[in-house]
């Protein structure tokens, strides 16, 4: 979302094999408990060889009740969750789409709306194992590539978090972490993380 903040243009890849424990079905928050994944159950339907774009939700877990609920334990204290609740919970409680990247995209155009993020992302038309001319984030922005603390520390400056007391500053979660925790301040903290990341990854 960082990224996007600062864009004036973005593609979002559907075209790849699907990849597994990446962000594409999941999300980190920072809970009573400390940091956990909300993951989305999923079923490739062509097994290991299913693109991104075919791969379907599972209806067979109730996914939906059990991340909302963790949700509303995680946040129900935090200055906005009351004013952004009405905004999320359809996600979590009415029938989802069929397919990850219809949801994905759904809940990404929403937030964006929300939070005056201004690029409309689109789809990759195909699959480029390494494309020219765009800055490729496929496998920088993975749980697997993890910066250290300090780097994390610094690219993302520290807000109030309801467990800030017990677990310190969690930085590079959700971005309803963000939404939140600050609101109508989101955007201008993204802007500023967006630019820090320009210049972390600045070529040479």
């Amino acid at each position: 979302m960082a990224w996007l903040a600062v864009s004036a243009k973005a593609e979002i890849e559907v075209h790849e094999t699907y990849p597994k424990q990446t962000w594409r079905n999941r999300c980190s928050i920072g809970t009573a408990n400390g940091l956990i994944a909300l993951s989305i159950p999923v079923e490739k339907t062509l097994g290991n060889h299913t693109p991104t774009r075919l791969v379907r939700i599972s209806t067979h877990l109730p996914w939906q009740k059990q991340h909302w609920r963790t949700i509303v334990s995680a946040f129900n204290k935090s200055a906005f969750f009351m004013y952004y609740r009405d905004l999320l919970e359809p996600f979590f409680i009415d029938k989802t789409s069929d397919l990850l990247v219809d949801w994905n995209e759904q809940l990404l155009q929403t937030l964006m709306a929300e939070i005056g993020i201004m690029v409309k992302p689109g789809r990759t038309a195909e699959f480029e194992k390494s494309p020219e001319g765009i800055k490729d984030l496929r496998q920088i922005i993975s749980p697997k590539n993890r910066w250290n603390e300090g780097v994390l520390q610094h690219l993302f400056p520290a807000y109030f978090q309801p467990f800030s007391e017990k677990f310190g500053f969690m930085p590079n979660q959700s971005i309803i972490d963000v939404l939140f925790n600050l609101g109508p301040d989101t955007l201008a903290y993204l802007e500023i993380c967006g630019k820090k990341l320009l210049n972390q990854f600045r070529p040479g």
